[in-house]
């Protein structure tokens, strides 16, 4: 059986970023952001196009914030995502579930005009013990996407399977699956208590209204 949950009322969604009009305090970080932006023309304007993405998102998603911005070569950038965090030091103690991840985002220019690896975008800086099947076990906690991630796809496409993973709506219980499953101790705990998955129903667009 599927249950249909609600969707808030917002005034925009992801497919509206680039006409939220951002903040004051926004704009000139966008335009901050824009001096010091190196690289081809092309490979400019697609670096601003996903920044200003990303400062419109941290306007209406009431879901990220963006910390760090660094477009002087790759797009690097520094997010904080309200998301449920499963983090696990020994599998016999209880799952903690944080409130929040930091996420460091690296987008390559190759990544334009080739498909690149799921795992090459996203780790999690913080908190550590990341518990995930798709995520590593180790000191650099990446975040696998898929096994293939499509040429040119947009940042706000990425956080979006991000979020997904960290709540494991879109997650795939298979350790055999050496193309997807990073941890397999994880995967098997996962299936044993699939019955707490997902971890949320929430939207990734979260109504303005909603708790800090």
């Amino acid at each position: 059986m599927t249950t249909q949950f609600p969707s808030p009322q917002l005034a925009y969604d992801l497919t509206q970023l680039p006409a939220v009009p951002l903040s004051p305090l926004l704009q000139s970080r966008l335009e901050l952001a824009r001096v010091r932006c190196g690289g081809s023309r092309v490979w400019r304007e697609r670096k601003l196009a996903e920044a200003r993405d990303l400062f419109a998102l941290e306007q209406i998603s009431n879901r990220v914030h963006l910390l760090g911005l660094d477009l002087s070569g790759d797009l690097r950038a520094r997010l904080a995502m309200r998301a449920p965090v499963p983090c696990l030091t020994d599998p016999v103690q209880p799952l903690v579930v944080e409130p929040c991840a930091l996420l460091e985002l690296i987008y390559r220019e190759e990544a334009l005009y080739q498909p690149a690896a799921g795992s090459s975008f996203v780790r999690v800086a913080h908190p550590r013990a990341l518990w995930l099947p798709n995520a590593s076990y180790d000191v650099h906690q990446v975040i696998c996407l898929g096994p293939v991630l499509p040429a040119s796809i947009p940042v706000k496409e990425i956080l979006l399977l991000v979020y997904g993973a960290l709540c494991l709506t879109t997650v795939t219980l298979d350790p055999a699956d050496a193309a997807g499953t990073l941890n397999p101790a994880a995967c098997e705990w996962w299936m044993q208590n699939a019955s707490r998955i997902p971890l949320s129903r929430e939207p990734f667009l979260l109504p303005p209204d909603a708790p800090p």
